[in-house]
């Protein structure tokens, strides 16, 4: 049913989309070994993409170097005439949910540069990159409503990638230094850590083609970002991305094991709690980690299930004559259309 309520709105939706060609970068990718090939970004890359009705979000992470954690993300559901933004926070201490709040901007309230990561509402920027003198790429993200929010810079340390994933597109920062102002109950405090940044577009019909998606990372050196597609209950893609030491590498699908486990019941779903991952390109590049739900909640979005983790991610990592030990707290997340 819940797919069928999905196409009544994709239907309604019809008549608003621009007859201007998708970008030609965004078609379909059927299942191969090479189900993601990422390519090096430039700064209009995270901007907003201008061309018929579609959703793009720009997420933002943060583990800061005290006890608390951060997503800060914006979605807007636009043509680039008209349309709506939604801009969400949640703040987590010791891994455990302690404020969200979530804006709806309609438009004219909300704006969206198509030349850079710019994105206004009321007419105040809450998110601007650029890049500095030095050639760093940064961004400015700001937000606060009710005695909570975030003043904050995130600045890359490893190359960004983006590239063609399923039925979408998905752009990634996985590594950034982060400083600024953390607000807690109207207390501000000064914070570091370590944050992570991805910018995805999704076709409004993706839920009626596809099944959901699951996806991790370590912010570690080297990072690296995982993920599985999940096409049908039976049929999946898997990807694995690893930034080290200034490049980022592909790992071929056919090397890469995903499986999830240690399932509960959770919303009306069954969820996995656990997932093994793990990789090995001979004798270049092979890991295994462990990953385990330490706290997660669930985030209703229409007609769609949307969880976020907190996870106690464990194993060991070669690249070439490196060998890293991983232990440590991470995020996942799991989305079911």
């Amino acid at each position: 049913m819940k797919k069928y309520v999905i196409a009544i709105i994709f239907l309604l939706l019809l008549p608003s989309f621009s007859a201007e060609r998708m970008d030609e970068s965004l078609e379909c990718s059927s299942a191969t070994d090479e189900f993601f090939t990422p390519e090096n970004i430039t700064l209009k890359d995270d901007a907003f993409h201008v061309f018929p009705l579609h959703a793009e979000t720009w997420y933002y992470e943060c583990f800061f170097d005290n006890d608390y954690s951060m997503v800060f993300i914006v979605t807007v559901l636009s043509n680039g005439r008209t349309g709506l933004a939604l801009a969400g926070i949640y703040i987590y201490r010791n891994t455990h949910l302690e404020y969200s709040d979530r804006i709806f901007i309609p438009s004219p309230f909300f704006f969206a540069s198509d030349k850079k990561p710019l994105i206004k509402i009321f007419g105040k920027e809450i998110i601007n990159g650029d890049i500095d003198k030095e050639g760093n790429l940064y961004y400015n993200i700001l937000f606060e409503n009710n005695g909570y929010g975030i003043s904050l810079t995130f600045i890359n340390e490893t190359r960004g990638w983006k590239g063609k994933m399923g039925r979408g597109w998905w752009l990634a920062v996985p590594k950034c230094k982060v400083r600024g102002t953390l607000v807690i109950n109207d207390e501000k405090m000064e914070v570091e850590g370590i944050g992570y940044h991805d910018h995805n577009i999704f076709h409004l019909y993706t839920p009626l083609v596809e099944r959901g998606y699951i996806d991790g990372k370590l912010l570690a050196e080297p990072s690296i970002v995982w993920g599985e597609i999940f096409h049908t209950r039976w049929n999946s893609d898997a990807f694995a991305v690893i930034s080290y030491k200034g490049k980022y590498i592909s790992i071929p699908q056919k090397n890469i094991t995903i499986k999830e486990d240690s399932y509960i019941y959770d919303h009306g779903r069954f969820i996995p709690t656990e997932v093994n991952f793990s990789f090995n390109v001979g004798n270049e590049m092979e890991g295994f980690l462990h990953v385990k739900a330490e706290d997660f909640h669930h985030i209703r979005l229409p007609l769609l299930w949307y969880w976020r983790y907190h996870v106690r991610v464990e194993g060991k990592i070669k690249i070439g004559k490196d060998e890293i030990e991983v232990n440590k707290i991470e995020m996942m997340e799991l989305m079911i259309y």
